[in-house]
C-alpha cells in the first residue's frame, strides 16, 4: 500500500432517488407544501403474507402517519388520529357487544361503509420484543375519497383515525437525515 492509497476511498454505490418505501426513521421527505421528518416506524402483520408500514411523520407542528400496503403494488394513505366519540354511532358498545364494528357509520356528516376488517400484528421496527395484536375496521365514504379507521388492541383499547388515499409521487425530496 502506498502513501497515496491511503486517500483513495473504495466507490460505493449511493442513492440519489429515494421512494417513499426506502423511508425509515429519522428521514426527512416533503408533502403537501410542508417538510416531514419520520419519528417512528411500525409494521403490521396482517397473515397470509400480507404486510405494510405505517410512518408517524413530524412537521413541528403537526403529525400525520404515511400507511403504505404492499401488495401487488403500494397503496398509500395519510391519516390523522381523531377522538372516537366523534363518530356518530356506539361504536365501542358495538364492538363489545358483538366482537365486530356496524357496517355504517357517520363522521363529519358524512356516511362511511365497512370496506374491511383485519387482524394481525403490530410492532415498532426497533422493538422487536414488543408488539401488539389488533383488529382494524376500515370504512369508505360514498366518493371513495374518505377513510376512517377503527382499531382495537386488547379488549378494551380503542383508536380512530381519518385519512384518504396519497399517491406515491405527492412525496418528495425524500432524504436521509
Amino acid at each position: 500500500m502506498g502513501i497515496f492509497d491511503f486517500f483513495k476511498k473504495e466507490k460505493q454505490e449511493s442513492t440519489v432517488d429515494f421512494k417513499v418505501g426506502d423511508l425509515k426513521k429519522g428521514y426527512m421527505v416533503d408533502y403537501f407544501i410542508k417538510t416531514w421528518e419520520v419519528k417512528k416506524v411500525y409494521i403490521y402483520d396482517w397473515g397470509n403474507n400480507s404486510f405494510a408500514r405505517e410512518y408517524l411523520l413530524d412537521s413541528g407542528d403537526e403529525s400525520l402517519y404515511l400507511y403504505i400496503e404492499d401488495n401487488d403494488e403500494s397503496i398509500c394513505s395519510i391519516w390523522k388520529n381523531i377522538d372516537l366519540f366523534e363518530i356518530k354511532s356506539d361504536v365501542v358498545k358495538t364492538i363489545i357487544a358483538n366482537d365486530d364494528a356496524p357496517n355504517e357509520i357517520l363522521y363529519d356528516s358524512k356516511v362511511f361503509t365497512k370496506k374491511e376488517s383485519s387482524q394481525g400484528h403490530c410492532l415498532e421496527e426497533g422493538q422487536e420484543d414488543e408488539y401488539s395484536e389488533l383488529i382494524s375496521w376500515t370504512y369508505q365514504n360514498m366518493d371513495n375519497k374518505e377513510l376512517i379507521s377503527i382499531s382495537r388492541v386488547g379488549e378494551e383499547e380503542f383508536e380512530a383515525s381519518h385519512g384518504n388515499y396519497a399517491q406515491e409521487f405527492e412525496f418528495s425530496n425524500i432524504l436521509p437525515r
